[in-house]
C-alpha cells in the first residue's frame, strides 16, 4: 500500500494530510459523491499501513451510517456494542441497547478504508510525513519525506498533533485531553464486556479526574479482549492521570507494571477553533472532537463528507467557496453535539459534578437519551424537556 509521488504525478487538485479515517473520508466522498477523478486526489499518510493507532475503537452508529451511504461495509473484526454501563463507586446502572455501534481494532479499521480509496485509484501515499508546506501560486507546496506534492487545496486531517496546523500558525483552541490505552484477554470479571457492553467508570472524578476509567470488548487476533483506559479532559491540568489508571486496574486485579500503556492526546471542539485558513481545511481531529468521552472517529468521518462537498466546489468556483465549509459544520448536528459535549463535561468532570454522576448512574432516561445522543439520532423534543424535569429533579435533591 506504498506509493512514490513521481515527477508527472507530483500535482494534484486536492491534498489530503492524514490517513485516518477524517482522510479517507473526504478522499472517498470526493470521489464516490462528487465524481473527482481519483488520480486527482492525494492522500499522505506519515506510517505505513496498518499502523498501530492508539484507540479505544468505538464507531458509533452514525459513523456507520455515514460509511453505508458510500456503499462502504466495515468487513474488519468487530464487537456490536449492546449497551453501556455507568459505574460509580459500588454504583452501577445498565442499560442494554442494540444498534449503537461497534469496537474496531483502529489498525485494521483504518488500513480497510486506506485500502478502499486506494481501490478507487486515489493516489494514496503511506510513509510520507509532511515536513513543510509553503504557499506555490494559488495553492500549496508541501515538503514531504518522499518528495514535494503540490495541490490546489488541502485538507488537515491528520490528528490531535496536526502538523498541518502548526505550519500554518494555528493556536490551540484548548488543552488537550489525555489517555493511556491497553489491551488485556477478557477475565470472568469482565462483566459489561462479556456482554458486549462498555463501561465508563466514573469513580475516578471523584479524586479528581476530569473523564472516566473505560472497559470496551473487542477482538485480538479472533479472541475476545478488553480494552482498557483511562480518559481526562484536562480542563484542569494533572500529572497523575497514569496514577489513577493504576488505581482503576488494581480495583480489576491488573498491576499496571506488567501491561504495555500506549499515551496519546486528543483535541476538543471548541468554539471559536479555526476550520478554514488560506485554502486549507480543518477535518476530523485537527478540528476537534468529542470532550466529554475523548472519541472522534463517526464525526471525522461525517466532517470528512462536508469538507469533501466545499473541497469539490472550490474545484469549480475557487477558494471562496470553501468558506462555506466552516458555517456548513458549525450550523450542523456534528458541530452541535461536539459542543453539547463541552457543556456536558465541564457539569460531570467538574468540582461539582457528582451529582451529575450519581444520576447518570440511577437515571435509566438519561442513558436511554445519552445512547440515542451517541448514535446520533435527534432527540425529540419532549424526550429533552422530560429528561430536563427529571435532572433538576434529581440535582435539586443532591
Amino acid at each position: 500500500m506504498t506509493g512514490v509521488a513521481s515527477p508527472g504525478t507530483s500535482r494534484f487538485d486536492v491534498a489530503i494530510v492524514g490517513g485516518g479515517p477524517a482522510g479517507t473520508s473526504t478522499a472517498l466522498h470526493l470521489v464516490r459523491a462528487h465524481g473527482v477523478a481519483p488520480e486527482r486526489v492525494v492522500v499522505l499518510e506519515k506510517l505505513r499501513h496498518p499502523r498501530e493507532k492508539p484507540c479505544a475503537g468505538a464507531i458509533s452508529a452514525w459513523g456507520l451510517r455515514a460509511l453505508g451511504a458510500l456503499g462502504i461495509r466495515v468487513d474488519v473484526p468487530q464487537v456490536p456494542i449492546g449497551g453501556v454501563r455507568v459505574l460509580l463507586g459500588d454504583g452501577v446502572g445498565q442499560s442494554r441497547a442494540e444498534g449503537m455501534g461497534v469496537v474496531v481494532r483502529r489498525s485494521e479499521f483504518d488500513a480497510s478504508l486506506w485500502r478502499e480509496a486506494a481501490r478507487l485509484g486515489v493516489r494514496a501515499l503511506d510513509g510520507q510525513a509532511v515536513t513543510d508546506m509553503q504557499k506555490d501560486g494559488d495553492g500549496w507546496a508541501l515538503a514531504t519525506s518522499g518528495g514535494v506534492i503540490r495541490a490546489r487545496f488541502v485538507a488537515a486531517c491528520d490528528g490531535a498533533g496536526s502538523r498541518v496546523r502548526r505550519l500554518l500558525g494555528v493556536p490551540e483552541g484548548a488543552r488537550k485531553g489525555h489517555l493511556y490505552v491497553l489491551e488485556t484477554p477478557i477475565e470472568p470479571r469482565d462483566a459489561g464486556p462479556a456482554l458486549g457492553q462498555c463501561d465508563f467508570d466514573l469513580t475516578p472524578a471523584r479524586h479528581g479526574l476530569e473523564g472516566y476509567y473505560w472497559d470496551f470488548p473487542t477482538l485480538i487476533d479472533g479472541r475476545p479482549h478488553v480494552s482498557r483506559g483511562i480518559y481526562h479532559a484536562n480542563l484542569t491540568p494533572r500529572h497523575d492521570v497514569r496514577a489513577a489508571l493504576a488505581r482503576a486496574l488494581h480495583a480489576r486485579g491488573i498491576d499496571i507494571a506488567r501491561v504495555r500503556l500506549k499515551p496519546f492526546s486528543t483535541r476538543p471542539f471548541v468554539r471559536g477553533a479555526t476550520l478554514c485558513k488560506d485554502g486549507v481545511l480543518m477535518v476530523g481531529e485537527a478540528a476537534g472532537i468529542d470532550l466529554t468521552t475523548g472519541e472522534g472517529i463517526a464525526q471525522a468521518i461525517l466532517m470528512g463528507a462536508m469538507a469533501a462537498r466545499h473541497l469539490a466546489r472550490a474545484l469549480g468556483a475557487g477558494a471562496r467557496a470553501l468558506e462555506g465549509y466552516a458555517r456548513e459544520l458549525l450550523a450542523s448536528r456534528v458541530a452541535k453535539h461536539l459542543l453539547q459535549s463541552a457543556w456536558i463535561a465541564r457539569r460531570v468532570y467538574g468540582p461539582g459534578g457528582e451529582p451529575w454522576r450519581r444520576y447518570l448512574v440511577r437515571s435509566e432516561r438519561a442513558r436511554a437519551v445519552g445512547v440515542q445522543w451517541y448514535t446520533g439520532d435527534p432527540i425529540p423534543l419532549a424526550m429533552r424537556a422530560r429528561l430536563a424535569l427529571d435532572a433538576a429533579g434529581a440535582l435539586a435533591r443532591g
